[in-house]
């Protein structure tokens, strides 16, 4: 086998292997059952859905929308005084992940009726390409009897280990794009330098980079969909250099599949006009070639996601529901503090000295190639249009992450993927072409790959840990179990007990307080309450925690716990 094709190989195996590693992290299971009834004897699912109730449908509302939101949020909640609101906290512990966004996509996969033909999943962040394939994988995997699928949530609820393979299943549709992106990264690179040693030294970066380590651990459409923008940049820049039908079809279809995964990839539209614009063409056939690639575009994302345009006419009163709980989470603001959390999220993704690297290769490369623009060698007609290609939507990508991301929590930074990555690839090709010098060249390719990936070993050590039992999350309940509960002291929360945001506590001895919206602090501290919430290290912790923790990740997740005064 030519060495080529043997490193490429390896390399598919090295992503394989760590992205598999973990991936059973923070499931649910019965492990959290002691902490949460102590003595008492353990509710049934029949019992919980008794009391707490199941997971009712509600026509006209979004797959991500609480059924029953609080009210009163200026005030203080107790959230444990009841049966019923006991048995809806159990409830989260037997069925959530420790990825709070986790489980809206298996909601959404609860609310469609195939036998009635009911396929509306409620959920349009996530579109059809995300939703529908992992519907298909969860019931290709019942048939081969790996899950056991069945509409029964009571069951689950007995069951709840049986429920966190589906989480499994859906994790690994995720790898899956993981995979092609290390392909794809190192086909991109590959149209920027020649031979095999660049592309490869990408795509092993591109594996372990933290962003990347992160999301291919988790159920969640953002790698498949920043997988998809890549591979649009790509075809596009064959049609700029070929001028092939093939290839602006190829082109619009990757941008309607990647906003067909996930709605936030809109921004790959961006690349069709840039096509026709570097392809050498009359100004008919570009504005030709422009309005049928967003046509083709168009078809794919509509026939992957029907319901839009279904419900636009039938049922707009979901479209709101869905899509008016996203844009509450989102609010456009342009601030010195979050161009400074957006620069500091970019580098958590990336690796500080790689962020820092490809920041000043990007603009180095875009000097030369502002300088070579008039060459008409094929070489550098394809070097000229993968790079604008890929900057394009990069770019407009890192300007909304700046814009929203003031006050957002360190894992907000899984949003700036594409950035990450174009920063990464101009890293490697910025080497390729300014260091003419073997020895020298292979050492800053070492130092880039080695700062990238200690973090990134760091992110796989978080899931690994995560996938053994004692889990951090039963860790830290341990902990507290030893304190003296008997009087029924309070814990401060900010938001509703799950296991992503709080260990496992005793539901009858334990107070449970919601501190109010936008609460950080109890509002009357006393010496016996306790102030517990997950620890946001890149805004939070010091120097040293920022360098060394996973502030991308929920997995191995930090929290604080502070006494009043």
């Amino acid at each position: 086998m030519p060495v080529r094709r043997l490193a490429f190989v390896l390399l598919l195996l090295l992503a394989a292997l760590v992205y598999i590693a973990g991936i059973d992290w923070g499931l649910p299971s019965h492990a959290a059952d002691p902490f949460l009834f102590g003595a008492r004897p353990i509710w049934t699912g029949k019992q919980i859905i008794e009391l707490g109730g199941g997971w009712e449908d509600q026509p006209d509302v979004g797959a991500d929308v609480a059924r029953n939101p609080l009210a009163h949020r200026d005030q203080p909640l107790v959230l444990n005084q009841t049966d019923a609101q006991r048995a809806q906290i159990v409830r989260r512990y037997r069925l959530f992940s420790y990825q709070p966004d986790e489980m809206i996509t298996l909601r959404a996969l609860a609310e469609m009726k195939p036998s009635r033909m009911q396929m509306d999943p409620k959920l349009y962040q996530y579109g059809g390409l995300w939703i529908y394939p992992v519907g298909i994988l969860l019931r290709i995997s019942a048939a081969l009897h790996l899950i056991d699928l069945r509409g029964d949530v009571a069951y689950y609820l007995d069951h709840p280990e049986q429920f966190g393979k589906f989480y499994v299943v859906a994790r690994a549709y995720t790898v899956l794009w993981a995979l092609v992106g290390v392909v794809t990264v190192w086909a991109l690179v590959r149209r920027l330098v020649a031979g095999w040693v660049y592309p490869f030294a990408a795509a092993a970066c591109f594996i372990m980079m933290p962003v990347v380590m992160n999301m291919a651990h988790e159920a969640k459409p953002h790698l498949p969909g920043a997988v998809l923008m890549l591979l649009a940049a790509l075809a596009g820049s064959k049609y700029v250099e070929t001028g092939s039908r093939r290839w602006w079809m190829i082109t619009g279809a990757l941008c309607g599949a990647a906003v067909g995964m996930v709605l936030s990839s809109v921004p790959i539209f961006l690349i069709l006009p840039a096509m026709v614009l570097l392809r050498p063409d009359r100004w008919r056939e570009r504005i030709k070639i422009f309005i049928l690639a967003g046509c083709v575009g168009a078809a794919v994302y509509l026939l992957s996601n029907p319901y839009i345009p279904i419900n636009l006419l039938i049922n707009r009163e979901v479209l709101r529901s869905n899509f008016g709980n996203s844009s509450a989470m989102y609010h456009a603001q342009l601030t010195a503090s979050g161009i400074g959390n957006a620069l500091k999220l970019i580098a958590v993704g990336t690796g500080p000295l790689l962020a820092i690297y490809g920041a000043f290769a990007a603009i180095l490369l875009g000097i030369r190639a502002a300088r070579n623009r008039k060459s008409a060698e094929p070489a550098q007609t394809r070097r000229r249009a993968t790079g604008i290609l890929l900057a394009i939507p990069a770019l407009w990508v890192l300007g909304q992450c700046i814009i929203f991301a003031t006050g957002k929590p360190a894992e907000f930074g899984r949003f700036a993927i594409l950035p990450d990555t174009f920063l990464l690839i101009e890293a490697i090709v910025a080497i390729a072409t300014f260091v003419p010098q073997p020895k020298l060249a292979a050492a800053f390719v070492a130092i880039l790959w080695l700062t990238t990936a200690l973090p990134g070993a760091l992110y796989l050590r978080g899931f690994v840990h995560d996938a053994q039992v004692p889990t951090s999350r039963l860790a830290l309940a341990s902990a507290l179990a030893e304190v003296n509960a008997s009087s029924r002291r309070p814990i401060y929360v900010s938001a509703e007990p799950a296991p992503y945001c709080l260990p496992p506590v005793d539901l009858w001895n334990w107070q449970i307080v919601l501190l109010p919206r936008g609460g950080t602090t109890p509002p009357q501290p006393t010496a016996d309450g306790i102030l517990i919430r997950p620890v946001d290290v890149a805004n939070e912790a010091s120097m040293r925690s920022w360098l060394w923790g996973t502030p991308i990740s929920w997995a191995d997740k930090p929290f604080a716990l502070s006494r009043g005064e």
